[in-house]
């Protein structure tokens, strides 16, 4: 009987208990997601014409760049405050739309893979419920692989090869198995998202490109 105690006792102990949401909470929560995703998207991108015609292209990098880690530190802040009293924000707690914003800075914790790894075993648990993207999922693996100097599973995560062409990062666990790996998490097949990643290089980089002989983007047939 002690020890059915005791067993119990240590389970109990484990598991985390998480603050209900109410309705003027929710209200509070979801504009605090709205600033995230917002500011998150402004400097996910490249730097502004403003920016570039100021310092230059390489200082503006270097500019934006600060200012986009900056940013992705202080909304890690955020979502770990909100997770340490709310647990994590699925479907159910936030809606679709908002959960993706969520889990943005997750995505982008690149100085903490710790606390990407704690949060894609969250994530794990919310799929089982249908309560999460499963394509969030791929992406937080995909990232934490590359964080952790290794091969992808899903190959989201980009980079290019001399004359342009969108390659895996680290390259691929399974190549042989790598659109079935996509199609059960919700991603569109490797051919497709590596050429439009292609030509989205290209469009970035015509006049790089073009001085290596290359005058249209390098695409998988």
């Amino acid at each position: 009987m002690k020890k059915i105690i005791f067993i119990f006792f240590l389970i109990f102990i484990g598991c985390k208990s998480y603050q209900k949401i109410s309705n003027s909470e929710k209200e509070s929560i979801i504009a605090e997601l709205d600033y995230i995703g917002n500011i998150d998207q402004k400097y996910a991108g490249v730097p502004p014409e403003q920016l570039i015609e100021k310092h230059g292209s390489d200082k503006a990098w270097k500019l934006f760049k600060i200012k986009r880690d900056s940013v992705d530190l202080e909304n890690q802040n955020r979502i770990k405050k909100l997770y340490n009293k709310y647990g994590y924000l699925g479907f159910d707690k936030v809606g679709k739309e908002n959960t993706t914003k969520f889990w943005l800075p997750i995505q982008h914790a690149d100085n903490d893979v710790e606390f990407q790894k704690n949060m894609l075993k969250e994530l794990r648990k919310e799929i089982k419920k249908n309560n999460a993207r499963k394509d969030s999922y791929a992406l937080l693996e995909d990232r934490i692989a590359i964080n952790s100097n290794k091969k992808q599973r899903f190959g989201t995560q980009v980079t290019y090869s001399n004359d342009g062409r969108a390659i895996p990062k680290n390259g691929l666990i399974d190549s042989l198995n790598i659109e079935k790996f996509r199609a059960e998490y919700g991603l569109p097949s490797f051919k497709d998202y590596y050429n439009d990643m292609s030509k989205m290089y290209f469009d970035l980089n015509k006049d790089l490109l073009s001085k290596k002989g290359i005058s249209e983007p390098k695409l998988y047939k």
